[in-house]
């Protein structure tokens, strides 16, 4: 049972090798499919010298032999590291327990037992997975979090597997293969389970990401790093839906900067480029963390606050206009001031209004802002109210 388990992992290990060998050679200068390969090929390594190991030198078959399934788990670390792009702490930390631990495997490789340096080489498994655990738990990453908790949660087990083995060993003085059959079985168990688990999981981890950083492109615009309008329109319902369940009204602002085609023709697109970017930077970094900025096209963008109504928002669009004109970094060496015409709308509890009526009427006070001047706000009123507006000084 012992040999098939063995002849199963190894089986398993080959056909990972290659199709993390594939992924690399696919993507050379990603150092995460690298690192990944090299730990497969470390085990792969460890067992052709379990194969050949009456054709060996002692200190290679029953010496640094020892070390290679260990090594695996901190190539894996390794590997952990360039993919959170994280420091390399836990690499120089990995390492230390296979330098501390080669000297004693080649120390025992003459022993007429090889107990005592399985038990080892248990117990320096168990050092390696517990630092992949604390990188994989560590992460606040939330697209790569399940697949983070179910490898962290394998290798919990799996530590506590191989430190009972060591236990038995060391402190039993007994084979943990054959003085304790149960441990014996689930410890092949879970060697055969965690030579597919991590892999895949990893697998797992990395599409992920590629899915969370896809989705995030779709929905934020490329030159303002705010959201484009396809974002903008999910936010929206999203928070209408808030509204209709809480009644907490939901106030949007639309924004149109004036002038712009002038800023255009006199400075250069790549100026106008500039100027979108740095008015993108400074309404996310006036507002609430809670609020939502987006970019609906062109030079315009929309502000939304959630649960809030106009009253509560309309210090903070004044203080926007303001804050816009009275910025002079816009293009280095040169006076330009940008303005903005600002239309405000708000849910005021109807509701059955809908995204598109909201921003419809933003959009007709953000007109007679403009048809009033520019570089002012106005507030929509409904047909028997008049439409109200402020100038900023």
């Amino acid at each position: 049972m012992f040999q098939a388990g063995l002849l199963i992992q190894d089986v398993q290990l080959l056909c990972f090798t290659v199709v993390f060998g594939v992924l690399a050679l696919q993507r050379w200068n990603d150092l995460t499919r690298r690192w990944l390969w090299y730990s497969f090929l470390a085990n792969t390594a460890g067992a052709a010298f379990d194969l050949l190991d009456a054709y060996l030198p002692a200190w290679l078959a029953r010496g640094v032999n020892m070390e290679m399934i260990p090594l695996s788990y901190a190539l894996l670390n390794v590997a952990l590291v360039y993919f959170d792009r994280r420091g390399k702490k836990a690499v120089w930390i990995s390492l230390s327990f296979l330098l501390a631990a080669l000297p004693i495997f080649l120390a025992w490789r003459n022993a007429s037992s090889r107990v005592p340096s399985y038990a080892l080489e248990d117990f320096l498994i168990a050092l390696e997975c517990i630092v992949t655990a604390a990188l994989l738990l560590s992460s606040g990453e939330q697209s790569t979090r399940a697949p983070r908790w179910l490898m962290a949660g394998f290798l919990i087990f799996f530590v506590i597997v191989e430190l009972a083995r060591a236990w038995v060993a060391f402190v039993l003085n007994g084979d943990p293969d054959v003085s304790t059959p149960r441990l014996g079985i689930v410890s092949m168990v879970t060697y055969i389970v965690n030579v597919s688990l991590l892999p895949l999981a990893f697998i797992w981890m990395m599409q992920a990401r590629l899915e969370w950083s896809l989705f995030q492109q779709s929905i934020v615009d490329s030159l303002t790093g705010v959201l484009n309008r396809r974002g903008l329109e999910q936010a929206l319902e999203r928070e209408l839906a808030r509204f209709y369940r809480y009644g907490e009204d939901l106030t949007l602002v639309m924004l149109d900067l004036d002038h712009f085609k002038r800023l255009n023709d006199k400075y250069g697109h790549a100026a106008g480029d500039a100027i979108l970017v740095q008015v993108g930077q400074l309404l996310t970094g006036q507002l609430r963390k809670t609020d939502v900025v987006g970019r609906l096209g062109g030079e315009e963008f929309v502000l939304l606050f959630p649960h809030t109504d106009i009253s509560k928002a309309g210090p903070i669009v004044d203080q926007l206009c303001l804050a816009l004109k009275e910025c002079t970094d816009f293009i280095p060496s040169t006076d330009v001031r940008v303005t903005a015409s600002f239309g405000v709308s708000s849910t005021r509890y109807r509701r059955t209004i809908a995204a598109g009526d909201l921003l419809s009427e933003a959009d007709n006070a953000l007109y007679q802002a403009k048809e009033n001047g520019r570089d002012q706000v106005c507030y929509f009123q409904p047909a028997d109210s008049p439409l109200l507006h402020r100038n900023i000084p």
